[in-house]
């Protein structure tokens, strides 16, 4: 089985791909993990390899038979996308229901018909009672791929009837040659953007695109030297764009977090700094103590959790400036 567009998780692809080949495909499939880990692009590979005509399965999708080109475009009759709705964005009992009736149905091109799950804000018991007796006894040919954060989502009813894949990010190296490829940025923005999310392709894209990558990587440097060189007045300064800006302070504070490390690690003789921040990283070292900077790293990733608790943005922002210098010595 072929994963364009999909990076990372080589024993996950190894399981889809003999499985695939010896067309033993689970009837149902759950694909469990974090958002931007690409759940929809690997669920929809595997319903484009189960309906490709071709007859080498490892090389499915093929991408050229008729089959792989409809189903490219989004318009194959036998891949049916089942996503939430309304004010709570669920699935609902009614979308399932729709399901049921259409999966008796003989499939119109191929061998399979392919129903793909997108959980992403939950799926009601209702629904998924109204599932279970399909998935208990699926008609010939039918696929069932479920994509959700957790697999807790669902019913133990479901998940026991299903086979959990559980996705994680690629290596941090590879994630960033993935996006340095696909956007064209420089690689030092690459492998800076795969270190602040922990190679999350998807979470890499999109601050690439917004520009808050670049945004945070300033701010994160000028609160720093505002920190070890500057005064009270220069940090609340410095720090003033977060208040506005919950994912921008989520996101400066762990950049933070990495040049406070990167000094440390400068203190202890080793130079793990990229070089845009290596400067950042030296004069925190010349001005702070190993103490301080170790510290100063716990507390950053404790202030980008405090974030996600809905607090005021005005009062954590001052909170943190001043929490950051008094852990600093200042």
């Amino acid at each position: 089985m072929q994963f364009e567009g999909f990076v990372g998780n080589a024993a996950l692809k190894a399981a889809l791909s003999g499985a695939l080949s010896r067309r033993r495909l689970p009837h149902a499939i759950l694909l469990q993990g974090e958002a931007g880990l690409g759940k929809r692009t690997l669920a929809r590979l595997i319903a484009r390899a189960a309906v490709c005509r071709s007859a080498d399965r490892e090389n499915a999708p093929c991408g050229v038979c008729p089959s792989c080109i409809r189903s490219a475009a989004g318009s194959h009759p036998d891949i049916r996308i089942i996503s939430g709705s309304g004010a709570s964005n669920a699935i609902s009992a009614e979308s399932v229901e729709k399901v049921i009736a259409d999966a008796y149905r003989r499939p119109e091109e191929g061998d399979a018909s392919v129903y793909l799950f997108f959980v992403e804000n939950g799926i009601s018991d209702a629904a998924q009672n109204k599932l279970l007796k399909l998935i208990e006894e699926p008609p010939p040919g039918v696929l069932f791929i479920f994509t959700v954060p957790s697999a807790d989502l669902l019913l133990p009813t479901i998940r026991s009837r299903a086979q959990t894949f559980t996705l994680r990010a690629p290596d941090e190296r590879e994630a960033a040659a993935y996006v340095e490829h696909k956007t064209g940025i420089p690689p030092e923005e690459a492998l800076a953007l795969a270190a602040l999310h922990r190679g999350n392709i998807g979470k890499m894209l999109s601050d690439g695109e917004n520009g808050r990558a670049a945004k945070a990587a300033q701010l994160a440097q000028d609160m720093a030297l505002a920190l070890a060189e500057g005064t009270e007045h220069d940090l609340l300064a410095a720090s003033a764009p977060l208040i506005k800006d919950k994912p921008l302070f989520q996101e400066t504070a762990v950049r933070l977090q990495l040049l406070f490390r990167d000094a440390c690690m400068v203190k202890n003789g080793v130079n793990t700094a990229a070089a845009g921040t290596l400067d950042t990283a030296q004069r925190l070292n010349r001005k702070l103590s190993l103490r301080s900077l170790m510290a100063l790293c716990e507390m950053t990733a404790q202030y980008a959790n405090y974030m996600q608790r809905n607090a005021n943005m005005a009062l954590l922002v001052t909170a943190f400036c001043a929490k950051m210098r008094e852990t600093a010595g200042r």
